[in-house]
């Protein structure tokens, strides 16, 4: 731990107005500055930054404190890792910092990386080839300030400079292979960057772990445009954004940020006032990546290229966000541009304002894409089409927007409105039959769940023990409910160790909305928290993560529970707890169906709820098969 002297000096010398700016909008107040809460929503400023104390206080929820303290509650991050973060930005050198087991091998490799963004950086700015490359990016809209800002550089043409400068500096050979900088052949090191404009890739904390090298000397002979470090110790393409260390503290304040393809799409929405923007890597995006930005906001934007790839990424990226259950807009450019192309030919302010009045929810993008680049003269991809934009639709709870779509449809395809409504009707009715039988429903009255009592009041499906027969669905744990007793023996499984955590945790992606709210926000602590950090489970080390005194209490029950569960750890069971939270993600939906079926007065939407419930008696009953094979 820092000394209470180093403790001292790093809050005197941080500039918290510079600090919280970075976060929250500040106006001056007199002497001190005020701004809007980030840590609960409000309309009128209750946030007051205090330079001359060093404070940032909340008069609403209390939030804030010290530099330190408050640093601690914006990133949710330890007391250890704000105090080294602050001692960097105030080029403060402590004794003994914060490292976790993690960072300490890794801190080599980040020394290296930084090293060669400032070479880059400097080679750019003061050579002959950097000036040509300065030109090309000057003609692409990036003056020297921008160039600054992302620290773009350039790797020279000469075969071996970075592993040159790197070696004078004492950085060991392997180490600089580890991290993707040179390779080896029989004559020796060499460079793997040669005379390309270097875009250096930045985590969360500031620290360089990868480059996106560019080509940009005309036509290319067989050679990729973009070539990017190969994963690495510290770079692994799927866990990692582009510009999210800058764009960070504008997501906070917007709740809200913009996902792009590349870089140079980020840089034109940076450009244009929008700096909530980042990118994957040359990947689709990632579930990973998905928790990682919503630890800052649960509002994207998606602004991907118009093309037939773009659009194709942007419907996968739906589905990943919509699993996450956060707020989807999406942007779709004229005339096939991506954001740089746009920024380029008609100018900043322009895109700013297309962006800002063009953006469209997922259902409409969804429907849009479904109809471009179609066929509709060719009775094969007609009817796919339809077939595509029906599932969409049978997705959609509004009956009036459905009929609008319906509509849409029947202009564009160039039918009637009955007759497209007729074949969505049948659709609805058999897109997911198991079998060609037609199903029976009943006629009026309340629709009441087959082979299991009448729905009344609150709807709780029953749940086969693993041991055989029958028991609640529900166990009480002081006085909490959980949803399932497989809740608590996978929350075991993943304590035992990070390799069974992480397989859990895949495959909990499309069911972890059948968790109870707690028992997800202890989940969510203890993969993205904990494991992201360390390698084994300490227990110790976990209740220090866990910051909200309403989840420790529940942790605790937990514990309680867990001490009480005899059953053998096996793969079966485990496997068998994952099954049953699927089962109970279908039983879930059924008693939202079942209440909108009961509330109805409209006897098609009826029949289509109730088809939709027995289409989910078939996915369970299928489980359940699964399970007992």
């Amino acid at each position: 731990m820092a000394s209470k002297q180093d403790i001292e000096r790093i809050i005197e010398a941080t500039d918290i107005v510079a600090l919280v700016s970075k976060y929250v909008k500040l106006e001056k107040n007199g002497k001190n500055y005020k701004g809007l809460c980030p840590f609960h929503n409000e309309d009128t400023p209750s946030f007051i930054v205090s330079p001359d104390k060093k404070l940032a206080h909340c008069f609403g929820c209390g939030g804030g404190g010290n530099p330190i303290k408050f640093l601690m509650q914006i990133e949710n991050i330890d007391y250890q890792e704000a105090v080294a973060r602050l001692a960097k930005d105030a080029g403060i050198d402590i004794k003994s910092g914060y490292q976790d087991n993690k960072n300490k091998s890794l801190a080599k490799y980040y020394k290296i990386m930084n090293i060669a963004t400032s070479f880059y950086s400097k080679n750019i700015q003061n050579t002959k080839d950097g000036l040509e490359a300065q030109e090309y990016l000057n003609k692409r809209g990036l003056d020297l300030d921008l160039i600054n800002t992302f620290k773009i550089g350039l790797s020279p043409q000469a075969g071996s400079t970075i592993y040159e400068v790197l070696k004078d500096m004492n950085q060991l050979e392997l180490d600089m292979f580890d991290v993707g900088l040179v390779d080896k052949n029989v004559s020796g090191y060499y460079d793997m960057f040669h005379d390309r404009i270097m875009f250096p890739i930045i985590n969360e904390n500031g620290d360089t772990v990868g480059f996106s090298a560019r080509w940009y000397k005309g036509e290319l002979k067989g050679q990729p445009k973009y070539i990017n470090t190969r994963e690495t110790v510290i770079f692994k393409k799927g866990e990692i954004l582009y510009n999210l260390n800058l764009a960070k503290g504008d997501i906070l304040k917007k709740k809200r940020f913009i996902l792009h393809e590349g870089q140079m799409d980020v840089i034109a929405s940076y450009r244009s006032d929008l700096k909530e923007a980042i990118c994957t890597m040359g990947t689709a995006l990632t579930m990973e990546q998905a928790r990682l930005l919503k630890k800052y906001a649960s509002h994207v934007i998606i602004c991907y290229d118009a093309d037939s790839a773009g659009i194709k990424a942007s419907r996968k990226a739906i589905g990943i966000f919509k699993a996450m259950g956060m707020q989807i807009h999406l942007v779709l450019l004229p005339d096939k541009m991506d954001p740089d192309e746009y920024v380029m030919k008609y100018g900043s302010e322009a895109y700013k304002d297309y962006f800002e009045n063009n953006m469209v929810d997922s259902t409409r993008y969804l429907f849009e894409t479904s109809l471009m680049h179609k066929n509709l003269n060719d009775s094969e991809v007609c009817e796919a089409t339809k077939a595509e934009i029906f599932e969409l639709l049978n997705s959609i709870r509004s009956a009036t927007e459905i009929e609008e779509y319906l509509k849409k449809t029947a202009e564009v395809i160039g039918c009637s409105f009955e007759a497209i409504s007729d074949d969505f009707t049948r659709y609805a009715r058999n897109h997911t039959a198991l079998t060609k039988e037609e199903p029976s429903y009943p006629s009026g009255g309340d629709f009441a769940y087959p082979e299991y009592p009448p729905y009344q009041g609150e709807f709780v499906p029953p749940y086969d023990d693993i041991n055989g027969g029958m028991v609640p669905e529900l166990i009480l744990v002081n006085k909490k409910q959980w949803n399932s007793i497989c809740e608590l023996r996978l929350f075991r499984y993943a304590r035992s160790s990070k390799q069974e955590a992480l397989y859990i945790n895949r495959v909990l992606e499309d069911r972890m909305e059948a968790m109870s709210p707690d028992s997800q926000r202890l989940w969510l602590a203890l993969v993205d928290n904990y494991y992201a950090n360390y390698d084994e489970f300490d227990e110790g080390l976990f209740l220090k993560i866990i910051k909200e005194a309403d989840l420790l209490t529940y942790y605790c029950d937990v514990i309680e529970a867990l001490n009480g569960d005899k059953t053998p750890y096996s793969e079966d069971d485990r496997n068998e707890c994952l099954i049953k939270l699927k089962e109970i993600k279908y039983y879930k939906l059924m008693k939202s169906l079942v209440e909108k079926t009961n509330l109805s007065e409209n006897d098609d939407e009826k029949i289509k709820l109730v088809t939709q419930v027995w289409n989910l008696k078939r996915k369970i009953d299928e489980l359940k098969k699964a399970r007992r094979k």
